[in-house]
């Protein structure tokens, strides 16, 4: 028993990394049978796979393992309680063992009797007696954890001698040299290109050139062979999605022989209705990847016309910002309020992988969704997405108005109605009005009526309370929506969009891999294979970026954009600068935002003629109250004294050394007055003296680092120099911050923020040498999530922006989105943290109401 009790007490193991292997793990021995002494290590059961793969990617001796052998006990079987009890004994094995086909090789009894093929068949010298095995158990007193029990480790024959790979000479010229089969991403990149009809010699072609522009072969992949690819192409071509006549047998088939791309499955029961959860290897690692310290956006209706069950898919953004689904997942379209059970499977699955992974934002279309379960699985915030409502508006204009300015005026109508509404300056009696004065459009008032009017009391609640995702997360979603929709619904035979079975089989195949080779760099080299599906490339927004102000002309009520193909034919943009505007492009016409509205969008607000997106004057607004009414124990109070303290650290790093010790820089001088003060405030107000001791311990310091500031003379000067009387003004003394101001003061980008999360209760406050000397603001600059509409940020701003990235320094929960450049301008954030922590000394908060914490 002690060796059981002893193998219970071993801690299990977790790297935060895709794979891992036994480098990364640390072995304890343990009695073992015979009198030996057992390595062992404790992990994850649902992890057993990527220390497989991680021990397979050995650089000193790439191979793979593979199931030697099995045994299984069903969990619900019956079985008698023994602490020793194992509910599956795997035993893996390298590629090349255990058996050995070289000359004079031992092969195993049970192989004696096998009767060599006159012709190889595709893997010469694969078994050559390689003897590293180890051993995976499953117990019953802890089924979700694996027992890793090797022993042998080194990939030698029995004659301790290596056997396959680099430090093998007889390897060399053969497989053995590398590894015996293929990498996982080139089997997923064949597999791609076979599922979009690029055929079997093109890629064969391809990868010769490749190999032989390099010098020949250097890895396992080089020595792909014309039969493998031959075998996957046939492979493919015989298979087909109807496994059973019943859709429902079929799809139950399915699930059983795909269980490692399927995390949640439930069928039809009395109280729970039919959900399945899709998500590859592939896509998790895209959800790792993009959508840590990122945002996760919801398309939940698509296809609700025409498929059997409608899919929803959950996508991340790249670096370029496209959408990636990393999960889909089908169910009734009355199971949204089921979400919560996959959602939970889903975050699991990701925590499983990497317990350090964190959710910044979720960004939900659905006025009905359960924005309470996301916030607590996720631990983010969650924000609105309008897209799909102003999509749909656009589109049916354009097919029910015939008249430009008729359509725009529409619009323009539609854009100010539910702008009040977020605002909270009108309701649902807004839209009626709205319907009113269109009166001479009676066929776009009969569709809005039939259509919105029943929805628009749930979509108005969902305004209210939620803030807006920016119209750069609008077009990233508009443009995976369309790619989707050619991928997916472009069958002949329409029939087979009502059996699921058709459905989870071409998202799994077909459009996967399409999503797969728009990550791929080298899809330019079958750029002959291309049609409608491969439609690819950046979003809308990003393409407008790359439109010159000179193509641009604004007059009057419309605005005229140069064609950046043919430069002959201008688009004309009607309702310039917003987001409800009009465009007599093709991609407008189908209701989307196109390049040219959002160039002009971009335009109008760098030059102020428009005002900022309503989520940032919301946002504005919360930041403006919470500086207004800091709790007793202030937040703001200690960041701006960290924060000013941490960029004096920086300068002094920076700046050189200086001989003269009698020179104090100016902004020295004002922080060591500032902690004067603030060490009187404390005293006068009766608050603890854990502050007081920091702060004279952090004056200490300053004093001692007063021959590191002399040379920064002027540097100090241009932090005084920089600092913004008007930011001051308008979120300390409460300048109102509305449309009337909002065009002078603030003409800044749109941001995804969650408004209702940005004054949070931490548990501890940190004190200042703690922030200071931890780097902690430099820590959270790895967990600030971009999602900007402009690359550069009016200077006046700076500050405000940079004041919400201390929010999230205690809680990864509640992320507000912003710019980590601005951290690296660190002259005016700390001026204004200096001048923000003055006011407030100076009695200007004192009086004020704690604000509401935000939960």
């Amino acid at each position: 028993m002690a060796r059981w009790d002893e193998i219970f007490s071993l801690p299990v193991q977790n790297p935060p990394t895709l794979e891992f292997s036994s480098a990364d793990l640390v072995w304890s021995k343990v009695e073992g049978w015979r009198d030996n002494m057992d390595r062992v290590a404790v992990i994850p059961f649902a992890r057993v796979g990527d220390f497989v793969r991680g021990e397979s990617s050995n650089k000193e001796c790439p191979t793979r393992f593979h199931v030697e052998a099995r045994r299984r006990r069903a969990l619900k079987a019956p079985f008698k309680a023994k602490v020793d009890g194992v509910l599956e004994y795997i035993l893996y094995w390298c590629s090349f063992g255990p058996d050995d086909h070289r000359k004079g090789g031992v092969r195993r009894p049970s192989r004696s009797t096998y009767v060599p093929k006159k012709k190889n068949a595709g893997r010469p010298n694969t078994k050559r007696g390689c003897t590293c095995h180890f051993i995976v158990k499953r117990l019953i007193a802890e089924p979700s954890i694996a027992l890793i029990i090797y022993n042998e480790d080194k990939h030698v024959d029995k004659k301790g001698l290596p056997c396959h790979g680099p430090q093998d000479k007889k390897a060399e010229g053969t497989r053995a040299m590398f590894a015996p089969y293929i990498s996982e991403d080139l089997r997923l990149r064949i597999l791609s290109l076979l599922y979009v009809g690029v055929s079997v010699e093109t890629i064969m072609q391809r990868h010769n050139e490749s190999v032989e522009k390099q010098g020949g072969p250097c890895n396992r992949d080089d020595l792909l062979t014309h039969r493998y690819v031959r075998i996957q192409e046939r492979s493919i071509r015989r298979s087909t999605h109807e496994l059973d006549e019943d859709d429902a047998v079929s799809l139950s088939i399915w699930v059983e022989g795909h269980q490692s791309n399927v995390f949640f499955y439930e069928d039809f029961t009395d109280t729970d209705t039919f959900t399945l959860g899709i998500q590859t290897e592939w896509q998790l690692q895209q959800m790792i990847r993009f959508g840590n310290r990122g945002l996760l956006a919801s398309d939940s209706r698509f296809g609700t016309n025409k498929l059997k069950y409608p899919v929803h898919s959950l996508v991340a953004f790249n670096s370029d910002y496209n959408a990636i689904p990393v999960a889909w997942i089908i169910s009734t379209r009355f199971a949204s309020g089921d979400a919560h059970r996959w959602m939970r499977a889903l975050h699991s699955r990701v925590q499983t992988k990497d317990p350090s992974w964190r959710l910044a934002g979720f960004v939900v279309d659905d006025p009905l969704a359960d924005v309470q379960t996301i916030r607590e699985i996720f631990q983010c915030s969650v924000l609105l997405s309008f897209w799909r409502v102003r999509h749909a508006w656009h589109k049916n204009i354009l097919k029910k108005c015939s008249e430009n300015e008729k359509r725009a005026e529409i619009l323009r109508q539609l854009e100010k109605t539910v702008d009040g509404v977020r605002q909270g300056d009108e309701n649902v009696d807004s839209f009626e009005q709205m319907i009113k004065d269109q009166a001479d459009d009676p066929e776009f008032v009969d569709y809005f009526k039939a259509t919105w009017c029943p929805r628009l009391g749930m979509w108005t609640t969902a305004l209210t309370s939620l803030p807006l995702a920016s119209l750069e997360t609008c077009a990233a979603m508009e443009f995976y929506h369309s790619q989707l929709k050619l991928r997916l619904l472009n069958e002949k035979d329409c029939a087979v969009y009502q059996r699921t079975d058709w459905l989870v089989d071409k998202l799994g195949t077909k459009v996967h891999s399409y999503f797969w080779l728009d990550e791929y760099s080298e899809k330019n080299n079958f750029s002959r294979y291309w049609k409608d599906e491969w439609m690819s490339g950046l979003t809308y927004w990003r393409r407008a970026l790359r439109i010159p102000d000179s193509d641009v002309i604004i007059e009057g009520g419309i605005a005229k954009v140069t064609d950046q193909i043919t430069r002959d034919r201008k688009f004309v943009v009607w309702n310039p600068g917003s987001h409800f505007g009009i465009c007599d492009c093709q991609w407008a016409e189908m209701g989307n935002l196109c390049e040219h509205m959002c160039k002009v969008i971009n335009m109008c607000r760098k030059k102020g003629t428009t005002r900022p997106s309503v989520s940032l004057l919301q946002y504005q607004k919360a930041l403006t109250d919470m500086l207004h009414r800091p709790p007793h124990d202030s937040l703001i109070r200690d960041h701006a004294v960290s924060f000013a303290m941490s960029v004096q650290k920086q300068l002094n790093a920076l700046i050189s050394m200086g001989n003269d010790l009698e020179l104090r820089g100016p902004f020295q001088a004002r922080m060591i007055k500032t902690l004067e003060n603030k060490i009187d405030r404390e005293v006068s107000t009766g608050d603890t003296e854990s502050f007081r001791d920091n702060v004279l311990r952090n004056k200490s310091k300053l004093n001692q680092n007063e021959s590191d500031c002399a040379s920064g003379q002027e540097a100090s000067n241009n932090i005084t120099d920089n600092s913004s009387s008007e930011l001051v003004d308008l979120t300390v003394t409460g300048n109102r911050v509305d449309g009337a101001t909002a065009e002078e003061e603030c003409p800044c980008t749109e941001m995804d923020i969650d408004t209702t999360s940005i004054c949070i209760s931490p548990p501890r406050l940190s004190s200042v040498e703690e922030v200071v000397g931890g780097n902690s603001f430099q820590q959270s600059k790895n967990g600030v999530q971009i999602d900007m509409e402009f690359d550069i940020l009016p200077s006046s701003y700076d500050a405000v922006c940079s004041l919400n990235k201390f929010v999230d320094n205690q809680h990864h929960h509640e992320k507000i989105e912003v710019d980590s450049s601005l951290m690296n301008d660190p002259v005016t954030a700390a001026d204004f943290s200096v001048q923000c922590m003055m006011k407030s000394q100076n009695g200007i908060h004192n009086d004020g109401p704690e604000p509401t914490i935000a939960s």
